[in-house]
């Protein structure tokens, strides 16, 4: 029974499924706890949808022959850093409402292309385009493994280096400007790396499963947690578990991992939401206890006060 579990799960494509889980938690805990600290949550759904763009736009220079050499993978990064470049821009003062509107347009447009390029590109190639944005964590290859670990790493050393930086342009652009923080530099450089990540996490296991994890567990981890380490290891391992619960139902049940994946982590928000809700009202009990307690300690002080007089 035991060689038979570990025969299965040594095989390629539980392997591979596998490793690139802990690579996808790895992506969500840098780049989705930036971006929803940010307040740029719809970016990722942007850049995902745009590489999808980028995508249409490789295979149709491709197959009419304007640039045979042109890979997919290459017209989904430079729309998305795009995307990265033109939010950036519209956000340079600080305001995330004005990024989001860019990241609309933006995303507007690239749907906008790759619909356009479609009708150009042999229909045996347009399942190509869609697979960015379904994915399936189960059919990864070596290729897409490799990509994902050279995004984690370089997801990783980039917040290294800059993880202050990175919190302060999130918390306070405007502060962080006047204090003389090159907080331009630092505010393109979190989007653009945030983009390409995205880019590459989505050819790899699409872009559903991309903004479900990249999100969620972000938005949930920054409901509970008190310090920005500790939204980052929740993240973690809400993401880590998630994608797990998803590849356990897909050998289960037959369930679309992506699908169950998604669900688990979105409503991980919702719970983390109630826990946040049930320590306010603790807390707040705790204050009219307290407030109480002074009060009685008041009124028997006047009393002992008046029965000596």
């Amino acid at each position: 029974m035991i060689e038979e579990i570990l025969q299965f799960l040594t095989s390629g494509i539980v392997l591979r499924a596998l490793i690139g889980v802990v690579l996808i938690a790895l992506v969500a805990s840098t780049s989705g706890t930036f971006l929803v600290f940010r307040g740029l949550s719809f970016m990722t759904s942007g850049v995902a949808h745009a590489a999808l763009g980028g995508a249409a736009l490789g295979l149709f220079l491709q197959y009419s022959g304007i640039a045979p050499w042109f890979d997919p993978i290459l017209g989904a990064l430079l729309f998305s850093v795009f995307v990265a470049v033109v939010t950036g821009y519209a956000g340079e003062t600080g305001l995330s409402q004005k990024m989001e509107v860019a990241i609309g347009v933006s995303f507007a447009l690239s749907m906008s292309i790759a619909v356009f390029l479609m009708y150009y590109i042999p229909p045996t190639q347009v399942p190509q385009i869609w697979g960015y944005l379904i994915g399936d964590i189960l059919l990864l290859d070596n290729l897409d493994i490799i990509l994902l670990a050279g995004t984690a790493v370089f997801l990783i050393l980039i917040t290294l280096l800059f993880h202050k930086e990175f919190v302060y342009v999130s918390v306070d652009m405007e502060g962080s400007l006047a204090h003389g923080l090159n907080a331009r530099a630092y505010h393109y450089l979190m989007l653009i790396s945030s983009a390409l990540a995205i880019a590459f996490a989505t050819k790899a296991v699409g872009a559903i499963l991309v903004y479900a994890i990249l999100v969620a567990p972000a938005a949930a981890s920054n409901e509970v947690a008190h310090s920005v380490k500790g939204v980052m290891l929740s993240v973690f391992g809400i993401a880590l578990l998630s994608e797990l619960a998803g590849l356990g139902a897909s050998f289960s049940f037959h369930a679309s991992p992506s699908a169950i994946a998604g669900i688990i982590a979105a409503l991980s928000y919702v719970v983390a939401i109630q826990i946040k809700k049930m320590r306010e009202r603790v807390d707040d009990g705790d204050l009219e206890e307290l407030l109480k307690a002074e009060l009685a300690g008041t009124m028997d002080d006047s009393l002992s006060i008046d029965g000596h007089e």
